[in-house]
């Protein structure tokens, strides 16, 4: 119940949304803008996918050195704010700034409406290249050119005690995972949560899947590892029900357990030293034979529309937005995306309920602790070491996760689970280019 709690804290603190692919900027760009300037005076315009609160707004027309004019496009059952930002800017009402979902940032990136921001970046004295985790910059880059930044993102991995799955075993393959699997005591579950059907296959297939598409140059391969796993998966004994224990990695009931990295707070405390019983964990992660066992996750971007005549006030907005803290309120409990931002997470005083260095109690026990520095080294380590990959495209992971259990489920073999998957992903990627 402690490690639900603190998942549904962390889950408030943070929205969620899929990712989409890289892609070439191949549409012309939009006529440009004439709203953004009147008699030498500026007005920067924002639109956004992202309901931003009023104390938010107020903060930015008080801290910005020009007007500011946002425009929100939320989100209804009735409409898509993406539709109605695009009509909007079809019909010449283009803003200078879009902050956006992910996957509406990518449509953007893919008909050539975004700036490259390396140049802005190098004049600047706020917002530099060397102030962002390299890794994350990396990832944001499309074909040598940066079109948006984040402003959160999250890792999804798994974690196992080290005493049960051995060493070197981080970021795992197909063939360690599988022997492990089949190496487990009787009493033992492969899933910390396998409380239904698919749990576990859907975790050994998740990456496999993922590394099968080529999203730099929009192919896609389902043989080979992929269509192999498929099947070592079908070939798994018969689901056993879990039969839920407390505390179930500390008492060995259960192998991996499935983590959400948010950021470095409480809740990496929590997830991989509490509930691990102080013992040396393993960042197992997915298998994979990329080396890959994460899978990340962006939820939102901003980006400077290319003919806006305010970049420099445009990129002025950015900075304000990753660095400014009573603006970006979550940028303690994020998961960082500059240097500044991680060293305020780890230097957060333990008196700050939500910080990693507010003591924790171990399970069975009434003694507080902290999460050691060599965990929290390994942890650091880890984050900073894995490939972005915010353009993801979460459709083609739906029809992956959609064709694959239907081989679960006995109404395709591997062969012709992989044929399909060819044709359908390999035709989704064509339109997308």
């Amino acid at each position: 119940m402690k490690k639900l709690l603190i998942f549904m804290t962390m889950l408030a603190m943070l929205n969620t949304v899929s990712c989409s692919e890289k892609n070439k900027d191949e549409t012309p760009a939009p006529s440009v803008s004439e709203s953004s300037t009147d008699n030498n005076k500026t007005t920067l315009t924002v639109t956004t996918t992202i309901k931003l609160s009023p104390a938010v707004e107020k903060e930015i027309s008080k801290k910005m050195s020009c007007d500011v004019d946002i425009k929100s496009y939320p989100y209804s059952e009735e409409t898509d704010p993406f539709e109605l930002l695009h009509l909007d800017m079809i019909s010449g009402e283009i803003p200078d700034v879009v902050y956006a979902t992910t996957d509406d940032m990518t449509k953007l990136i893919n008909r050539g409406y975004m700036a490259d921001m390396y140049p802005l970046m190098e004049k600047s004295e706020t917002l530099r290249k060397e102030d962002f985790l390299p890794n994350v910059l990396a990832g944001l880059d499309v074909d040598g050119k940066l079109p948006a930044i984040c402003d959160d993102w999250k890792i999804f991995t798994a974690v196992a005690k080290t005493e049960n799955v051995g060493e070197n075993m981080e970021n795992w393959t197909p063939a360690q995972a599988l022997k492990a699997f089949n190496n487990m005591p009787e009493d033992m579950s492969f899933l910390e949560h396998e409380w239904k059907e698919y749990d576990r296959e859907n975790y050994l297939i998740y990456r496999v899947g993922i590394d099968a598409v080529d999203y730099k140059n929009n192919t896609c391969d389902f043989g080979g590892a992929f269509m192999e796993m498929l099947g070592n998966v079908n070939n798994l004994p018969e689901f056993q029900p879990y039969n839920e224990y407390e505390y179930a990695i500390i008492n060995n009931h259960a192998l991996i357990s499935e983590v959400q990295l948010f950021g470095i707070n409480c809740g990496i405390t929590q997830s991989l030293y509490c509930y691990f019983g102080g013992e040396d964990i393993t960042f197992v992660g997915y298998p994979s034979e990329s080396g890959k066992g994460y899978v990340t996750d962006a939820f939102s971007m901003m980006g400077i529309i290319s003919t806006s005549k305010n970049q420099e006030k445009a990129y002025e907005f950015i900075s304000l937005m990753l660095n400014d803290n009573s603006i970006n309120k979550g940028m303690m409990y994020s998961m960082p995306i500059t240097e500044k931002q991680l060293d305020e997470q780890l230097n957060a005083t333990k008196y700050n309920a939500l910080s990693v260095n507010c003591p924790q109690y171990l399970p069975y026990s009434d003694e507080e602790v902290q999460i050691p520095k060599e965990l929290l080294d390994k942890t650091v380590d880890y984050i900073r070491n894995v490939e972005f990959e915010p353009y993801i495209n979460n459709t083609v992971e739906n029809i992956v996760r959609e064709e694959y259990h239907k081989c679960f489920a006995g109404e395709a073999t591997p062969q012709e689970c992989a044929d399909i998957l060819n044709n359908r992903v390999s035709i989704y990627l064509s339109e997308s280019e």
